[in-house]
Order: structure tokens, then C-alpha cells, then sequence
């Protein structure tokens, strides 16, 4: 941003002409664009929610998943955490698309095109001067000048990065919260996966074990098999749990330095 002080641009508005004046603001404006650029890559990195609403289905679906296993015991308690599972997933899919839509949002605010007023300014063609024997004087000059002047105001780096800031700074502490949500409830998704590991993986076991007649060879192989695809499946869920959390700890911290940096940024601004 130029280092010139406010009255010092006045003056150069008024005593250069509109078409310089409004070069110097825009000039002044003008910034790198890396922490937009910076926005709209944080705004389309949205695995770790694609992976959450998979993995929240997958936790869903886990009584349907472990049904075959379970013993008369085990399926009515089973049930009713199927029941209460059902019940919350309307909002917990809610939490997820309210953190989506907010970086849909940021992604759209951080287009390099969002705030161009250029074709406005061109629209307005040169400095006007005074006829004061035709009705306009000074006054109006100065009127012109300045209401231009708003214009190149609100559009360009300056109020695309003011804008920014504001939406990064506020949203902040509510966007970290359903972050942290979401990171809670994926561990209890990797948790619940390990239980129903040990059920599925453990009455597997149980079976195998005494498979051992002639009669029951083909079960037992069958068995086998299925504990080995079990057994990968369930180690490659727990993965995947851990890397989505990853993600989430990324976007939070992406976002949270975005915000000191568009913040401390626009504050120079406004300084100047």
C-alpha cells in the first residue's frame, strides 16, 4: 500500500486531476495476491470433509455391518445404538455442510475477479473541470472527484483484503469449534471401529477354532479367508480415520493463520 498520508492523496486528487488521482489508489492498492491465492486453495480442500461424511456413514451403518456376528445380547444393545446413531446423523451431517458452504463462500470472496470495479472507472472517462458560467464550479469538480474516488474504494486488493480479513477473523473461532466437533467424532467413528473389530475378528476366531472336522474343512478355509479380508479392512478403516483427522488439524490450522495474516495485513492498511 502507498506510504502517502490520506491528506497528502487529497491534495494530489485535487490538484492533479481525476485520471492521476485515481492511478495513485489504485497503485496503492495493488498487493501480492499470494494470500488469496492462499484462500481459494484452503477453500477447495475439502477431502477431510469428504472423508468425514464417509466415515460417518460407514459408523451409521455399523449395526447393519456387524448384525451376522452378534449374539441375542450383543444385537439388542446394538439396536438401540443403531437407533440413537440414526437419529443424530441428520445433524452431524448438518455440522459438516455448514463448515463446506463456509468455504464455498470464502473461495467465492477470494476470486481474483470478486472485487474489479475496473470497467466502472473506465466508464467514467476524464477529469471534468469548472464552467462556472454553466453551473459547474469547483464544488462539483470536487464532488466528482471524490465520489470516484469511493468507487476505486470499494473494489480492488485494498476492500477485496478488507473483506477478507473480516470474514477470516470472525469466522475463525466458530469454524475451529465445528472443526473440533468433527474431530471428536471421528474418534469415537475410530473407536467404535475398533469394537466392532474385536466383536467381528474375535467370534472369527471362536469359530475357526473349533472348525476342525473333516466335515467342516470347507468352513474353516472359508473362515480363514474371511478373517484375513477382515482384519486388512479393519486396519485400513483405522487409517483412514487418522489421516482425516490429519486433515482436519491442517484446515484448522490453515485457516487460523489466514486469518492472523489477512487480519495483521488489512491493519497496515488501515493505518496508512
Amino acid at each position: 500500500m502507498s506510504t502517502l498520508p490520506a491528506r497528502l492523496r487529497r491534495a494530489l486528487c485535487h490538484s492533479l486531476g481525476l485520471p492521476l488521482c485515481l492511478a495513485v489508489l489504485l497503485c496503492g492498492c495493488a498487493s501480492p495476491r499470494t494470500d488469496l491465492a492462499q484462500v481459494r486453495a484452503l477453500a477447495a480442500g475439502t477431502d477431510a470433509l469428504t472423508a468425514f461424511n464417509e466415515l460417518s456413514q460407514r459408523h451409521v451403518d455399523s449395526y447393519q455391518r456387524a448384525r451376522p456376528y452378534l449374539s441375542p445380547a450383543e444385537d439388542a444393545r446394538e439396536r438401540l445404538l443403531d437407533a440413537q446413531r440414526r437419529a443424530a446423523q441428520a445433524d452431524v451431517a448438518r455440522l459438516a455442510q455448514a463448515v463446506r458452504l463456509y468455504l464455498q463462500a470464502l473461495g467465492r470472496l477470494a476470486n481474483a475477479d470478486a472485487y474489479d470495479v475496473q470497467p466502472e472507472l473506465a466508464g467514467a472517462g476524464a477529469a471534468i473541470r469548472a464552467w462556472p458560467g454553466s453551473g459547474i464550479d469547483d464544488r462539483h469538480v470536487s464532488a466528482y472527484t471524490v465520489l470516484l474516488q469511493q468507487l476505486s474504494r470499494l473494489g480492488g486488493a485494498a476492500s477485496q483484503q478488507a473483506h477478507l480479513a473480516q470474514v477470516l477473523h470472525d469466522g475463525d473461532a466458530p469454524l475451529q469449534a465445528l472443526l473440533a466437533a468433527l474431530d471428536s467424532l471421528l474418534a469415537l467413528y475410530d473407536k467404535s471401529g475398533d469394537n466392532e473389530r474385536d466383536m467381528v475378528l474375535g467370534l472369527l476366531e471362536v469359530e475357526i477354532a473349533y472348525a476342525d472336522t473333516p466335515q467342516q474343512r470347507l468352513l474353516s478355509v472359508l473362515a480363514k479367508n474371511m478373517q484375513q479380508s477382515k482384519t486388512e479392512e479393519y486396519r485400513l478403516l483405522g487409517l483412514r480415520h487418522t489421516l482425516a483427522r490429519r486433515q482436519l488439524a491442517a484446515l484448522a490450522r490453515g485457516h487460523a493463520q489466514l486469518a492472523a495474516a489477512l487480519t495483521t495485513t488489512e491493519a497496515r492498511w488501515t493505518d496508512q
